[in-house]
């Protein structure tokens, strides 16, 4: 999936569900495309090897092909479990923060042509925003147990991987995967909020600003097509009449803070949730980038620390794609997936205008 891909699935999202159906409870996982058995029995030890054990015993007689695919989804289901359990970070994480032996992710690969001539395969992980380290994956072939996987890889597309660190060397982080696959998005209910909800993916899980109810006003709100008011907004005002829509109290900003505000007091559709929010004012009244976000986008990994549900990057102006897939990176993780959302300049003028605090905003500034 390119760059713009996301946004475009963005848009796919936000024309053709309902905030009720884009709010609705699902679930992402992996479809088992390679798995390393000997690896991620070493990695879950006798625990959770009973687990694995028990399910594979429940099995009913089945030919073979059926039942060494039933084995792959039973491994995978125990690998997801484990990262839930353990909180197992992101690739974005670790590079954020250089700390972490496995992460649990969705990425974007190059392609390896080569696979199908070679012992060892060496495939790299697309970093948007960070150039050094070079991330690779080292890997048998042999471990491939699906074409689509096998296609996937040679010609570079988005998979959901779980991997385990190997080496640190000339600045490359090689990692060995214990699972790769692609990103399967279900309903947690039967029936599902909409068909076919694979369509969606590792995208499903951003909402939007008229998906948030205390934000509901907005719907009536229509986008405004000229945002060149918000460069009269400073950071501090839009925060301020963001807290009172919200009926919080701001905080006064320090150093070391995770994010510009915290709360506990949003709902998706009924349902309670915590949020953290990333605030950008007009000092650079230009389209957000990850040059905005501080060095390896620093200030996306400290927003996603915060025990928070939701994830919500606002900017003054427009929000450039790089950012929503740097996000999607640090939120939506297989197996322990948590909500995002982008609120850019002209969505930010909508919130104010809907909340009569455009005039509030201004004198604050």
């Amino acid at each position: 999936m390119t760059v713009m891909d996301s946004e475009e699935q963005a848009l796919d999202l936000r024309t053709e569900l309902s905030p009720e159906q884009r709010t609705a409870d699902m679930r992402l996982s992996i479809d088992p495309g390679f798995v390393h058995h000997r690896k991620i029995q070493t990695l879950l030890g006798q625990d959770g090897m009973k687990y694995i054990d028990e399910a594979i015993n429940q099995l009913p007689d089945q030919p073979d092909w059926m039942r060494s695919t039933r084995i792959n989804h039973i491994y995978t289901e125990a690998v997801l479990i484990f990262c839930k359990a353990l909180e197992i970070p992101t690739l974005g994480q670790i590079l954020a923060t250089r700390q972490g032996r496995v992460f649990c992710s969705t990425e974007k690969l190059e392609p390896t042509p080569d696979i199908g001539e070679t012992e060892r395969a060496i495939t790299r992980i697309l970093t948007p925003g960070v150039d050094e380290p070079i991330v690779e994956l080292h890997y048998s072939p042999s471990h491939i147990v699906a074409s689509t996987t096998r296609t996937d890889l040679r010609q570079g597309e988005t998979l959901s991987i779980v991997a385990q660190f190997h080496s640190y060397r000339d600045g490359r982080l090689v990692f060995h995967p214990l699972l790769m696959g692609g990103p399967w998005l279900s309903a947690e209910t039967e029936p599902g909020p909409f068909p076919a909800p694979e369509w969606f993916s590792y995208a499903y899980f951003e909402n939007f600003i008229e998906d948030i109810d205390e934000f509901a006003a907005v719907r009536d709100t229509p986008t405004p097509t000229d945002f060149q008011i918000m460069e009269e907004i400073s950071e501090a005002a839009f925060k301020q009449c963001l807290v009172e829509i919200l009926g919080d109290t701001a905080k006064a900003d320090w150093g070391g803070e995770t994010s510009d505000h915290f709360t506990s007091h949003l709902h998706l559709n009924g349902k309670r949730t915590t949020a953290a929010f990333l605030l950008k004012g007009p000092a650079r009244f230009a389209p957000m980038g990850l040059n905005h976000l501080g060095k390896n986008n620093d200030q996306i990994c400290r927003l996603a620390q915060e025990p928070a549900q939701l994830l919500v990057v606002q900017h003054c102006h427009d929000i450039l794609p790089p950012v929503r897939t740097t996000l999607r990176e640090f939120a939506v993780s297989p197996g322990a997936t948590r909500r995002y959302c982008l609120i850019d300049g002209r969505d930010s003028l909508r919130l104010l205008m809907a909340y009569d605090k455009l005039n509030r905003a201004l004198e604050l500034s």
